[in-house]
């Protein structure tokens, strides 16, 4: 009967693997599920069997991405959806939290997403003082449109930097500005970190928008605003054509407690108690 092409939604904690991407003799989340699928289900023996829809780097934490697996249609006919969660769940640990699973069609790819959304939590920032919205909103829609963010990426040979960027725009939370959140079809590799660098840098003053205007409008000259850490970036979610979003309520979040010398071990914590809040409801949903 052929193959069938199984699309699947996940997340997975951040600071325990070196990315999603696999690479060799380090555990990530590809890694992890191209061992499930071939060494302990022994559903395809393809070298490389899982391509996901967005690569993270080491301790980017992520509410939903998805891929897929090519398998036998027989078997799929036999489990489908809820045989596939139960046997994948089985084999998957705690750091990963399966959400749901549906057959598409053989050519669908999960890197032809119709957004990907990115939230940074800049409140978890050394030396974060929180703007006035006005400012900050403003500063915010400067990364908007389309443009070559060469200045906001780590430089890759032969690959376009040009992006559109849909939405950049405060993440407000429990009356607070905690961050931003940025919407886009795809990003290079690094973008939204360093475009969090350079938001950090204008809100407390250590540079101004005229540089940041500077960096994004000459691609051609290089000009470094930094790269923020990885810790306080989450990986919200990725939309497709014809596949319902996750939908979840709103987490809570609690401020930072600067009261504690550890303050920013207690809001490493706190990104992983949003993730598992969230992975409760979606998973008590779908």
């Amino acid at each position: 009967m052929g193959k069938a092409r199984i699309a699947f939604r996940f997340g997975h904690y951040g600071d325990c693997y070196h990315g999603s991407q696999v690479q060799p003799d380090v555990p990530t989340v590809q890694g992890e599920f191209m061992h499930i699928f071939k060494k302990k289900l022994k559903w395809t023996q393809e070298r490389m069997p899982v391509p996901m829809a967005s690569r993270t780097d080491s301790g980017v934490h992520v509410r939903q991405n998805g891929g897929f697996i090519d398998i036998d249609q027989s078997r799929w006919d036999a489990m489908g959806e809820v045989g596939f969660m139960k046997a994948v769940g089985h084999q998957i640990p705690d750091t990963i939290s399966l959400f749901d699973a549906r057959q598409v069609s053989d050519d669908w790819s999960p890197r032809r997403a119709l957004h990907r959304t990115y939230r940074y939590r800049m409140e978890c920032m050394e030396g974060w003082v929180e703007p006035e919205i006005d400012d900050f909103t403003h500063l915010c829609s400067l990364f908007e449109g389309e443009h070559d963010w060469d200045n906001f990426c780590r430089r890759e040979t032969n690959r376009s930097t040009t992006r559109v960027v849909e939405t950049c725009r405060p993440w407000i939370n429990s009356g607070r500005i905690i961050g931003f959140e940025i919407v886009g079809e795809a990003f290079i590799w690094n973008q939204v970190r360093r475009i969090a660098n350079a938001i950090f840098a204008v809100s407390t003053g250590y540079e101004s928008i005229d540089k940041v205007i500077q960096a994004r409008d000459n691609p051609q000259t290089e000009i470094d605003l930094g790269l923020a850490e990885p810790d306080w970036l989450i990986l919200w979610s990725v939309s497709w054509e014809g596949i319902p979003a996750l939908e979840s309520t709103e987490p809570v979040i609690p401020k930072p407690d600067h009261s504690s010398s550890r303050w920013q071990e207690l809001c490493r914590q706190q990104q992983k108690e949003i993730l598992i809040r969230q992975f409760d409801i979606i998973q008590g949903r779908y």
